[in-house]
């Protein structure tokens, strides 16, 4: 399995949730806002405690959160 981040599907994610923003996310998800835009504009792989804190603030499903961060 890659690791990877799927944004397109993880922006959607966002939006279903009706997360407006990066700073609404930083909240939610309790990720520092800097490191949050890095991961959301491609610069940057999560860490996986990044990883869970986003499917956590998402309300991912494990098959959801799988199909985002991993190929």
């Amino acid at each position: 399995m890659k690791y990877m981040v799927d944004l397109n599907i993880l922006k959607s994610e966002m939006e279903r949730r009706g997360i407006r923003s990066v700073e609404e996310l930083s909240e939610r998800s309790r990720i520092n806002k800097r490191e949050l835009l890095l991961v959301l504009n491609g610069k940057q792989l999560p860490a996986m405690d990044i990883m869970v804190e986003l499917a956590s603030a998402l309300e991912l499903s494990p098959e959801k959160a799988k199909e985002i961060f991993f190929a």
